[in-house]
């Protein structure tokens, strides 16, 4: 039962991760999505995407192991 919870964290944190970056990529003027045009969203944007991936990396690791 652990393993299952510990698998669906894991994959929804990378899929969470992995659509803010897709949802984060500037379009084909070079825009910045609106969100990331506020000054203090660029310092906690990165650092959320990362938390995500890392997370849902660990989890699966911690699945798998």
């Amino acid at each position: 039962m652990e393993m299952a919870s510990d698998l669906a964290i894991g994959v929804g944190a990378l899929v969470v991760g992995f659509l803010m970056i897709w949802f984060g990529k500037p379009n084909k003027a070079g825009e910045s999505p609106r969100l990331l045009r506020l000054g203090f969203m660029q310092m906690i944007y990165p650092a959320v995407v990362l938390m995500f991936v890392v997370t849902g990396t660990a989890e699966l690791l911690k699945a798998l192991y």
